[in-house]
């Protein structure tokens, strides 16, 4: 035991300290993008205060150049030299007329003198512009074109930001595009009698970045690094040994471009490196600065090596010696209840195993149909109840659809239907199935949302009602025959008992209207009638006694079955015995009438078919419910053929209406020449 704890520990211990070792160089690799992203913030900056110098510098120069040149001689000749002008912008050309300048006596136009003495006092480039109706064109300047030459004759033209600051009279200071490229740039208005008729201009180069070339090439960054500088276009700006180059088609070039800032890893020269940059948008340029990863932690790597392989000794050591000495004995019983456990969790799973398998063989055996359907209606699961229902084969079924065992009826409800249960979570419904050989059965299924595989899915079980249906019609039938036969009987006694007693008192008083009659012969006209009278209210008081006995009102259930009885007994053809309990106190008039009905319906089908000796009937009063026991010894009958033959079994399915009738449980047993039993349980 003590090798296998020991294997762990030492596994544990070394995982730990690689973990640790790996933290460690990714923690020191997180600040060194830190201290990459820092170092390009601060050469940012750099470029920022080199940028602010230039500025205060053009300040500086247009103010000195103006003063020199306001404190010159300066005027203008009236005739006019014709001249070609050449848009900088779009290098168009165009004829301009210019009027000569003279400056302290000395021609301006294309005459460089004054514009170089300006230059070597202040630095950068300076112009003089002459306006003219296309543009403000150069005179004299010491910019230069691509092909080194002097810009001399190429103009600004009036939509230029600049031309539209200096019309205003203003100074125009700022960045502005000179010929070919980007200046730091300061305009001022040349007046003459009031009237502007030029501007003087100096500037210096926005991406003149001697100095800082001079600062970034000595800066390193820790052993290995050194910051660069590219322009938009990918040409390599500032660089220890690559200036100059074109990296603008280079994988380095194509994860920065269009990118304001960033860090990321690449490899050059078969080196590992970590690039940390910034785009400066002042100047379209990317600083940037990198470093070679493995070299900058090399040291950090070896010291962090070293000292976890110490620390991990001398844990592990210590560990093993600790538990070798106090946890011997622990470590035993842990792993003797391990084993106990082991077994536990075998005999769980051996027992899970066979819970599922009889949950498997209830579910295949239970007489209700079962179907699992997923979200999308598919049947994806199924019992043999329901194959042997519908007549496919549970591999068919799991294939198809709900609505593909619908009838035409119901194969449109079936969505509705399901949008219910997914709502409410359980629905209760009716439907129509269509069997593989075309049967339609009417079925009643009872579905419920249940999660299965990990998913919402809905449980059906249905169950086929198409007998019951039957069974409700036959009973339906038999209610409404029971009421036309005591309709007839009630006609019949009306008509036959009551009918003819009134026709002949009827007859009687029409007599004593007649004069001609004796006070004798009055007096026994009136008492035939009165005799006549008496018979016909007894006569009404058999028939409503009949369809309500009189002494269910007055005396209750229980009084009217013992009369009732009583009466049967007294013929000697069969023995009744009637018991009760707990029904001392009268009962909704309604129930007692209706169980007065259904015991003595009972009572007549024995007695006409059962060929009975005895009967027992017990009327039992429990809390909330009223439980009737009916037994005979008479000879049975075949339940299942009575039921669902339609002209038989008329007195049996009346009763099981009138049980319906008060939302009553019944069960009944009756077997060929054993008798027949009936229980009917009622809540009150």
């Amino acid at each position: 035991m003590f090798l296998p704890i020991s294997a762990i520990i030492t596994s544990v211990v070394i995982v730990l300290a690689i973990w640790l070792y790996s933290d460690s160089v990714r923690t020191f690799e997180e600040q060194l993008k830190n201290s990459l992203k820092l170092e390009v913030r601060t050469i940012s900056k750099m470029f920022d205060r080199e940028q602010k110098l230039k500025i205060e510098n053009v300040k500086k120069s247009i103010k000195l150049a103006l003063k020199i040149f306001n404190e010159s001689s300066f005027y203008i000749v009236n005739n006019v030299l014709e001249f070609i002008a050449e848009n900088q912008l779009t290098g168009e050309k165009t004829s301009v007329y210019l009027n000569p300048w003279y400056l302290n006596g000395y021609l301006i136009n294309d005459n460089n003198s004054f514009v170089d003495s300006i230059q070597n006092l202040i630095g950068g480039t300076v112009t003089i512009f002459q306006k003219t109706d296309s543009g403000y064109v150069r005179i004299s300047t010491n910019v230069l074109k691509k092909d080194g030459s002097r810009a001399i004759g190429t103009f600004l033209p009036n939509d230029s930001p600049v031309v539209q600051t200096i019309e205003k009279g203003e100074t125009y200071l700022g960045r502005a595009y000179v010929v070919d490229d980007w200046y730091i740039t300061a305009y001022e208005p040349i007046i003459c009698q009031d009237s502007i008729v030029g501007m003087l201009y100096v500037g210096q180069k926005e991406k003149d970045l001697e100095e800082l070339k001079v600062i970034l090439r000595d800066l390193t960054i820790g052993k290995t690094g050194y910051p660069f500088v590219l322009d938009d276009n990918g040409y390599m700006i500032i660089h220890p040994n690559r200036e100059g180059e074109f990296w603008g088609d280079s994988t380095i070039f194509y994860q920065i471009r269009d990118k304001k800032e960033g860090t990321f890893e690449y490899m050059i020269d078969g080196k590992e490196k970590l690039m940390s940059f910034l785009y400066y948008e002042d100047l379209n340029i990317y600083i940037a600065a990198s470093v070679v990863l493995k070299e900058e932690s090399k040291e950090l790597r070896q010291d962090t090596i070293r000292n976890s392989i110490i620390t991990a000794i001398i844990t592990i050591s210590f560990l093993l010696i600790f538990i070798y000495i106090f946890t011997t004995d622990k470590i035993y019983r842990f792993f003797t209840a391990l084993e106990q456990s082991k077994r536990n969790l075998s005999d769980a799973q051996q027992a899970l195993r066979e819970s599922e398998e009889r949950f498997q063989e209830l579910f295949d055996s239970t007489v209700d149909d079962i179907f699992v359907t997923n979200i999308n209606e598919e049947i994806v699961e199924v019992n043999k109840a329901a194959c042997n229902t519908l007549g496919y084969t549970k591999e068919e079924l799991l294939k198809m659809k709900m609505s593909d065992i619908k009838s035409s009826q119901f194969k449109s409800s079936v969505t509705k239907n399901r949008k219910i249960i997914f709502k409410k979570g359980s629905y209760q419904f009716e439907s129509e199935h269509l069997t593989k050989d075309g049967r339609i059965i009417t079925v009643e299924f009872v579905s419920r949302l249940i999660t299965y595989n990990n998913e919402k899915q809905i449980l059906s079980v249905v169950r086929n009602i198409t007998r019951r249906r039957m069974e409700e019609r036959q009973v339906l039938s038999a209610v409404i025959q029971a009421e036309e036969r005591e309709r007839q009987r009630f006609a019949k006694d009306m008509h036959d008992g009551l009918g003819p007693l009134l026709s002949t008192i009827k007859l009687y008083v029409n007599e004593l209207k007649s004069m001609t009659s004796s006070q004798k012969e009055r007096e026994e006209m009136v008492n035939y009638s009165n005799e006549l009278i008496d018979e016909a209210v007894v006569a009404t008081r058999n028939i409503s006694n009949n369809l309500m006995p009189s002494v269910i009102n007055e005396y209750g259930l229980v009084k009217a079955l013992e009369s009732f009885c009583d009466k049967v007994n007294k013929v000697n053809k069969i023995n009744i015995k009637f018991e009760t309990e707990n029904l001392e106190e009268r009962l909704d008039q309604n129930l007692e009438l209706i169980f007065f009905r259904v015991i003595s319906e009972l009572i007549n089908n024995t007695i006409k078919h059962a060929k009975a000796k005895n009967i027992f009937i017990l009327l039992v009063k429990n809390e909330d419910k009223l439980d009737l026991y009916f037994k005979d010894d008479g000879i049975g009958f075949n339940v299942e053929e009575i039921l669902t033959t339609k002209n038989l079994g008329m007195g049996l399915k009346n009763i099981i209406s009138r049980v319906k009738s008060i939302n009553g449980k019944y069960s009944f047993n009756s077997i060929p020449k054993e008798g027949f039993t009936i229980k009917i349980e009622v809540s009150i």
